[in-house]
This record gives structure tokens, C-alpha cells and sequence, in this order.
């Protein structure tokens, strides 16, 4: 099956660590996703962290979330921009509530990730429109190339620590510009998991809703973390191929 990809520039998406696909899923498509979506912010379904509200494992046991999380246009981007295959490694509901203040704080997704993986990059995929006043994502071009250490992990933070902890181990990373990047509803960011990241509050009378989905590379290999072991398998492990199958795998969505 061809699959048609809006303008996608996997280069780009290389050396600044970010991409932006405006119109990625029809309005029909995105009603669908945001009505389940909304159900999974049910009590019991979630978890509240750093102004944030958001699911446990969504794509795995919802149904419409499955679909969004292997839609064959969401993997042919992403397969795109790595140039690899790839398998969904999470896919989650994130809610910033009406009037939340607090920031998402200048972070990247590698200080929790469990993978040994050549890429892993996430897809932000906006359910509903978001301005710049309802928290847009801001992205540091180029941030997931600055040097070493490879990364911080949850462990070596002190409990007061994640808020700063970018700069703290990176300084340079406060001189680079910032691109905020307010979407329509069914446009969507990639961004690689080293890439610094933020979000404003959320100063508007309505919800922030988007969904996650996390690609990784086909071989990836389970890394657990010091103290962060959730997973049945062991250090090295492939992770298991029926549980993380690969992007766009279209008999998921059928």
C-alpha cells in the first residue's frame, strides 16, 4: 500500500532534532481520536505530574488509541524522518487542564528512557488546536547533538532536580534560540528523544489535549535504569515484537 506523506524532510529533521507535519489527520479522524482520548482521562485512568495529566499504557488496551498509535500515515512519517524501521515503543494520552500554570519544564525524553536504541523520537499529535496560550510545544534546534555525557537518567537526579537539570549538566543549552510551535487539531511534532523541550501553562478556558506515540528503532534492546526496572525481561533483551510491534502495521487499524 503507497501511503501519501505531506512534505516531510527527514535532513532536517537530523540536524535540528525536530520536525513539524501541519495537517497530518483529517477533522474526522481527529473527532474519532479526541473522543477516545477523553475517556481515558476518566478517574482511574491517569496519573497527574508536573501539570500534566496522563495515561498508563492508552494505545495498548483502547481500541481507537491503538489505531492512532499504528496508523500507517503516522508510521511513513516517522519511517521518513529516521530512515529505519520502527516499532511503537508507548503511545499515551497527555491533558493540560484549563487555567494550569505550571510549565512543562525544559527537559528531554532520554532521562527516562529504557531502550539501547540507535533513534527513539516521539510524535506530539494535537487533538484539539494549540495556540501558543494553551501550551505549545518549544523546541532548542539542534539540542540533541550537543556533547556528552550521552544523557542523565531519573536516577542521578536529586528529587528537587528535574526542573534544571538540562542546564545544570548543559549551560550552553540557555544561548540557543527557541521555536514554539502552535498547531491546528491533527497536525503533529516529531522529536527526537534528546532533543530539549518545553511547554507553557495553559492560560485558556479550554483543555490541552494531545496523544504521544513513541517510536523506537526494530532492534531495539531493552536498557533498564538504577532503581527503574519495570519490565519482565533482562538488561539486552530485544523487546518483544508482539507487544511493540512495527509502525503503521496496517492490519492493527484495520
Amino acid at each position: 500500500m503507497t501511503i501519501a506523506i505531506p512534505g516531510v524532510d527527514s535532513e532536517a529533521f537530523q540536524n535540528e532534532g525536530f520536525a513539524v507535519v501541519p495537517e497530518l489527520f483529517t477533522r474526522d479522524e481527529v473527532d474519532r481520536f479526541r473522543r477516545a482520548a477523553e475517556r481515558e482521562l476518566d478517574p482511574g485512568n491517569h496519573n497527574a505530574k508536573v501539570g500534566l495529566v496522563t495515561t498508563t499504557d492508552a494505545w495498548e488496551h483502547n481500541e481507537a488509541l491503538r489505531a492512532l498509535a499504528l496508523h500507517p500515515r503516522l508510521g511513513a512519517v516517522a519511517e521518513r524522518l529516521a530512515g529505519r524501521r520502527l516499532r511503537i515503543w508507548g503511545g499515551e494520552v497527555l491533558a493540560k487542564q484549563p487555567h494550569e500554570r505550571t510549565p512543562s519544564y525544559l527537559h528531554d525524553d532520554q532521562v527516562s528512557s529504557l531502550l539501547d536504541s540507535p533513534i527513539t523520537f516521539n510524535a506530539w499529535i494535537a487533538l484539539v488546536d494549540v495556540p501558543v496560550a494553551r501550551g505549545a510545544m518549544s523546541f532548542l534546534p539542534g539540542s540533541h547533538r550537543r556533547p556528552g555525557p550521552d544523557r542523565v537518567t531519573v536516577a542521578d537526579l536529586p528529587n528537587d532536580a528535574f526542573a534544571s537539570y538540562l542546564l545544570d549538566t548543559w549551560p550552553d543549552l540557555q544561548w540557543k534560540r527557541r521555536m514554539t510551535i502552535p498547531l491546528r487539531a491533527g497536525g503533529a511534532t516529531f522529536h527526537h528523544d534528546r532533543t530539549a523541550h518545553e511547554a507553557g501553562p495553559n492560560t485558556t478556558d479550554q483543555i490541552r489535549l494531545a496523544f504521544v506515540v513513541t517510536f523506537t528503532a526494530a532492534e531495539a534492546r531493552y536498557r533498564p535504569q538504577k532503581g527503574r526496572d519495570p519490565l519482565a525481561m533482562t538488561a539486552g533483551q530485544p523487546i518483544d515484537p508482539d507487544r511493540y510491534p512495527l509502525a503503521g502495521t496496517a492490519e492493527a487499524v484495520s
